[in-house]
């Protein structure tokens, strides 16, 4: 392999061309100038089990995947940059938790047949495999190699993390989780009228005045209040509040306030009820019930589905966690094992 070839301190350059400029072949077959070039600082990052891992071996992972989910961008130099810079590090995560579970997996005997392997790199590389590899840079063994670990650490991940996640979701824990996320909500459309005075029992009588005309003339807040403030002359600090549409749901309301619109039918105004404002005043309200929407779960069996894929999800997740710290442990292997300075930076950009 390349990493048995070329020295960990060594600085290779890879000169990537960008699709939008156009360059003269080189007679002796040397490579274009570009206006910018991507430097890869190799070096060895991680030796587990008598196997090392590079930059470059980390890169090659990468652009497999770049390759393979967005081919639209492998050409660009820029955007391979910001897809090394963004992922590196959790590829060199990924590649050493694999070599783990290789090692798990040899002791275990896990196997898989060549006729799986030339199939599945059929599927990752297209029927002209060649020109796939030449693109991505790797050698035909390369790929072999690599589609074969990747299929056996798939088993072992299936084997070892997805079934115990599976036993793990159970109807019992769905229908919880389902109790817990859904649950029967209520909400208060209404508006309140708040009247204040100096005097507590003048704003009594005031509020009393307001109840009257809408029940007697049929009025709404607002009319009621106006009517009011139109036919008396109202003594100095009285205030009439008049609230915008409020829409809450039944949690969110304090308690009296719930106390007085669950007694209400939709349409009702409820008489004057005398509350300690912020500060520590009295006030009188008036409530005015819009609407009551009562709104029931979705069925179980309309979202059940999806709750067990979260479930599952994060059953995994789990699982998977300890499953490597079970590797580390079994390996010897410890965040000590890695070879990166801290001020580390695997790829540079150059260039205009």
């Amino acid at each position: 392999m390349l990493r048995d070839i070329v020295a960990p301190t060594m600085r290779l350059l890879i000169l990537l061309l960008l699709p939008f400029f156009a360059f003269a072949e080189s007679p002796m077959g040397a490579p274009p100038i570009t206006s910018q070039q991507l430097v890869v600082n190799n070096r060895i990052l991680v030796k587990i089990n008598d196997n090392t891992i590079s930059v470059l071996d980390v890169m090659k992972t990468m652009d497999i995947h770049l390759n393979r989910y967005y081919p639209d961008l492998a050409d660009s130099t820029i955007a391979r940059y910001q897809f090394y810079t963004s992922n590196w590090r959790s590829s060199l995560d990924q590649m050493i938790v694999g070599e783990l579970m290789m090692a798990d997996a040899e002791k275990r005997e896990i196997k898989v047949s060549d006729g799986e392997i030339r199939e599945e790199i059929q599927s990752r590389f297209g029927p002209n495999v060649m020109a796939s590899y030449n693109k991505i840079g790797i050698t035909p063994e390369e790929a072999r190699k690599k589609v074969h670990e990747d299929m056996v650490r798939q088993r072992m991940e299936w084997f070892r993390v997805t079934t115990k996640a599976l036993n793990k979701v159970t109807l019992k824990e769905i229908k919880e989780a389902y109790a817990l996320a859904y649950q029967p909500t209520e909400e208060w459309k209404y508006q309140t009228l708040s009247i204040r005075s100096k005097d507590k029992e003048s704003g009594k009588l005031l509020a009393d005045k307001v109840f009257y005309l809408i029940k007697q003339d049929h009025l709404d807040l607002k009319s009621a209040s106006q009517k009011l403030q139109d036919e008396h002359t109202l003594e100095e600090g009285t205030l009439f509040n008049l609230s915008p549409e409020y829409l809450e749901e039944t949690k969110k309301l304090s308690a009296s306030h719930r106390d007085t619109l669950s007694a209400l039918h939709v349409g009702d105004v409820s008489a004057p009820v005398e509350q300690i404002s912020k500060d520590q005043s009295v006030v009188y309200r008036l409530f005015y019930l819009q609407d009551h929407i009562k709104k029931e779960p979705p069925p179980f069996e309309d979202v059940v589905t999806g709750i067990k894929e979260e479930l599952l999800q994060a059953a995994v997740g789990e699982t998977l966690s300890l499953y490597v710290r079970k590797l580390h442990k079994q390996f010897g292997y410890d965040e000590k094992s890695l070879n990166i300075p801290g001020n580390f930076v695997p790829f540079t950009l150059t260039g205009e």
